[in-house]
């Protein structure tokens, strides 16, 4: 399992999980937007590469 297969449903899923907890009223949509955007910010620094490795080597860990 590569990190490119594994994108799509993790990301599905962490959609998935923050629809239930808005709709659950444990975090209000401004809360949602905020971590979104700092999501984006994140994607585009020299960090992104590390955070990838890290989810692809805990999701190959746990599947």
């Amino acid at each position: 399992m590569n990190s490119a297969s594994s994108t799509f449903p993790l990301v599905f899923v962490l959609g998935l999980i923050t629809f239930m907890l808005v709709r659950a009223g444990e975090l209000r949509v401004w809360q949602v937007c905020v971590t979104g955007l700092f999501g984006f910010y994140i994607a585009q620094s020299a960090l992104a590469p590390a955070i990838s490795g890290l989810v692809a080597s805990l999701v190959f860990a746990l599947f």
